[in-house]
């Protein structure tokens, strides 16, 4: 039996995964066997791959869709149970060079130490450019970095970068550590986002180390840049971050730690208020919610509402607006992002110098931070929440003290729930 089980989860996407397949059969050394998981596609996924490439591929079919973690696990506990000495997790949208699995391989054979070795990523449409070599955890602002994202690769990062995790669009697992220590599989109680933090953790825990190699390189598409149509991202995401920190942060930064994650929340539901997005707002509140409660897997129904993100605001008020002055004050990429925006509401707009311009954009790193509340200039971050109305003025003024509030009525109610979930007494 060959020592690689390869598993490729899909959902929806059969031209990516077809292309997928035939990128990691396209590799110099065979030393493996593709098996492919199908989280019940409701395209012909299934019937495309079983005409491309027949028996050389393993067709694992789940009768519904099981999210990220919970399809990669229907192929894991498989090439688990085969007895596979190492595991290989890509996603259906990446194209894999034709060294990139045996560069896994060999670099795992000569480092025992290593329980986890990631490709460098490129980006499919540009792919000059990272897209991540490998995350980092960063306990003191409960977040993950992505390392080297978006950077021009001119020969001059390391061949081997050090991490804390591999996001599995293109990662190798040393199947003792699946089989033999609590590692396991991947944590598939997330349904979506932030399992691959955990279980990069997890080895961390275990004693192992995580890599992400130069000498495996594959392409991942690039998320797309459109409104998702619901809130399902901002559900997931904000409640398995939130669940990850209160369950694994060190017991000297549990303080911190509530700190950081309720400001982190205040901030996006304060934003959603702003901006009146009330259903993203309500969408955070399950998710806070949720966290504190310990609740996993998938989402009941009605956490899930349709995206109402907006830029209302600032469309009214510059819709019939002439001339218009943008004030970059060092964020050169959101000033080309804003004028495209102005441009795409009001076509008859035009860009004039500060004097005699309509209206002048002062960007901003963030708007709830804005000093000058006097509406001479029209203050605006990256986000687009901006600075127009006398009600603006007052949210802004009032940002602080709510914020202080809002932290004061729930950091205690919040570090119970976390000792709760780490198996500590909750009282005091």
């Amino acid at each position: 039996m060959n020592p690689i089980g390869i598993v490729i989860c899909n959902y929806n996407k059969r031209d990516f995964v077809v292309d997928c397949i035939r990128s990691v059969q396209e590799s110099k050394v065979q030393n493996f066997d593709i098996y492919m998981v199908d989280n019940a596609s409701a395209d012909d996924s299934v019937e495309a791959v079983r005409k491309e490439f027949g028996d050389s591929v393993t067709i694992l079919q789940n009768k519904e869709n099981l999210g990220g973690s919970g399809g990669f696990n229907t192929g894991l506990r498989v090439v688990k149970e085969k007895g596979y000495q190492y595991f290989v997790c890509l996603d259906n949208d990446v194209l894999v060079d034709e060294n990139a699995i045996h560069a896994m391989y060999e670099y795992m054979e000569a480092n025992p130490d290593v329980g986890m070795a990631g490709s460098r990523v490129y980006h499919m449409q540009m792919p000059d450019y990272i897209q991540q070599c490998g995350l980092t955890i960063d306990f003191d602002h409960c977040t993950a970095q992505t390392l080297y994202a978006d950077q021009l690769e001119d020969g001059t990062l390391p061949e081997v970068v050090e991490c804390d995790t591999v996001a599995t669009c293109s990662v190798m697992i040393r199947g003792s550590l699946i089989r033999d220590t609590d590692v396991g599989i991947m944590p598939e109680d997330n349904f979506i986002y932030w399992d691959d933090m955990e279980w990069g953790h997890r080895m961390h825990l275990a004693g192992y180390r995580t890599v992400t190699l130069a000498a495996s390189q594959v392409l991942h598409q690039m998320g797309a840049n459109v409104r998702h149509a619901n809130t399902f991202i901002n559900y997931y995401m904000w409640r398995n971050r939130t669940n990850f920190f209160m369950r694994y942060a060190p017991e000297e930064k549990m303080d911190q730690m509530s700190v950081q994650l309720l400001s982190a929340f205040f901030d996006a539901m304060y934003e959603s208020l702003f901006r009146e997005e009330h259903n993203i707002r309500q969408s955070l509140s399950y998710a806070l919610f949720d966290a504190m409660s310990g609740v996993r897997g998938k989402a009941d129904d009605y956490k899930i509402l349709e995206n109402d993100a907006n830029d209302d605001k600032l469309t009214a008020y510059v819709k019939d607006k002439k001339s218009y002055c943008i004030i970059p004050d060092g964020q050169e990429e959101d000033a080309l992002y804003l004028r495209n925006f102005l441009v795409s509401v009001n076509p008859a707009i035009q860009e004039a110098a500060k004097e005699e311009a309509e209206v002048i954009l002062h960007l901003c790193p963030y708007i709830f931070k804005v000093k000058d509340l006097s509406r001479k200039e029209i203050y605006i971050d990256p986000d687009r929440s901006c600075i127009i109305t006398e009600e603006d003025v007052e949210m802004v003024r009032n940002y602080e003290y709510s914020k202080m509030l809002f932290l004061y009525m729930n950091q205690g109610i919040f570090l119970a729930a976390a000792k709760k979930l780490r198996g500590e007494n909750s009282g005091e």
